[in-house]
C-alpha cells in the first residue's frame, strides 16, 4: 500500500525555485531517505510534503489528497520531526513526549490508557525513561534529540516526515535512531528522512531520492542511486564501497577539485 505519493512538487522562495517537479512515493513498511548537497531542497521537499511549505503539484496521503486532510486528520497520520526543533517552555521530558497524543484526544479530556501506553513505549524505546521528570531545558543536545523523536514516535503515526534527525547524536545514539526509524516502518509504516550520512541511508532505507539544485537526479534502491557517476556529479567526490555483514557502507573519500575533471 502507497502511504505517501507525490507527483511533480514546485516550491518557490522568495521567487526561486527551491524544488523543481519532484515526485516520489513510499509504501508501507518503506524507509526513504532524501539525499543531497546542502542547498539540493531537500529540508524544503520535506516540509512541503508535511503540508507545512506551499507548494504546486499534488501530495496524496493514503490516497486522498493532502489538501483534503484536515489539522486534526492530518497530525493523526503524518508526524513530523523538524531539524533543530526545540522546545520553549519549561516542560517536563513527559510533559513534551505526552503532546505527541494531542491528535488522539478529545478536547479537555484526560489521556485514555491507550495515551499512557504510547507515551511510556515511546520514552523507553528512545532510552530515555530515566528522564521523564526532568526539564526539557537541563538536558543535553543528545537527549533534547531523542525527547523530540519520542515526541513522534508517541503520536504512533502511519507517517514519520523527519529532517536530520541523527544531526547532534553521537555515533551510538545515531544507531539507535535509525534502528527506531527502521523499527517503525517495520511495523507497517512509512518513514522519510533527510539524510546527508550516505553510509545510515545505505544500510536502513529501502529508497533513495537524490537531488541536486532542487531537481531529482535518480531514485531506487541504494544500489542503483549511490553509484560512482552519481556520487561524483552530486556531491564531487568519490567513495569507498562495500558490505559489511550484509549491509552496505558508502565511506567518501576524495573530493573533486575545480581542476580535476570527474566523471559527469
Amino acid at each position: 500500500m502507497i502511504l505517501l505519493e507525490a507527483d511533480q512538487i514546485r516550491v518557490a522562495l522568495a521567487g526561486r525555485p527551491v524544488v523543481n517537479g519532484v515526485g516520489l512515493r513510499v509504501a508501507a513498511g518503506q524507509m526513504l531517505a532524501l539525499l543531497g548537497p546542502n542547498g539540493a531542497g531537500k529540508t524544503t521537499l520535506l516540509a512541503a510534503l508535511a503540508g507545512l511549505r506551499p507548494f504546486q503539484g499534488e501530495i496524496r496521503i493514503q490516497g486522498r489528497s493532502l489538501a483534503r486532510l484536515n489539522r486534526r486528520e492530518r497530525a493523526r497520520v503524518l508526524a513530523y520531526l523538524p531539524q533543530g526543533q526545540t522546545a520553549h517552555w519549561p516542560l517536563t521530558v513527559r510533559r513534551l513526549v505526552e503532546l505527541g497524543r494531542l491528535p488522539h484526544q478529545a478536547p479537555w479530556h484526560s489521556p485514555a490508557a491507550a495515551d499512557r501506553l504510547a507515551v511510556a513505549s515511546a520514552l523507553e524505546r528512545t532510552g530515555i525513561a530515566a528522564l521523564a521528570e526532568r526539564p526539557f531545558d537541563t538536558l543535553s543536545g543528545g537527549e533534547r534529540a531523542r525527547t523530540l523523536l519520542a515526541r513522534v514516535l508517541a503520536v504512533e503515526a502511519p507517517l514519520v516526515l523527519a529532517d536530520e534527525p541523527v544531526a547532534s547524536l553521537d555515533p551510538y545514539h545515531q544507531l539507535r535512531v535509525m534502528e527506531l526509524l527502521r523499527d517503525h516502518a517495520d511495523t507497517g509504516a512509512a518513514v522519510i528522512i533527510v539524510l546527508h550520512d550516505l553510509t545510515l541511508a545505505a544500510r536502513f532505507c529501502d529508497e533513495l531520492v537524490l537531488l541536486r539544485d532542487g531537481r531529482l537526479v535518480a531514485s531506487g534502491t541504494p544500489r542503483s542511486v549511490l553509484t560512482t557517476h552519481h556520487l561524483a556529479d552530486t556531491y564531487r567526490v568519490t567513495a569507498l564501497q562495500g558490505e559489511y555483514e550484509s549491509q552496505r557502507y558508502v565511506l567518501p573519500w576524495q573530493r573533486y577539485s575545480r581542476d580535476r575533471e570527474y566523471p559527469g
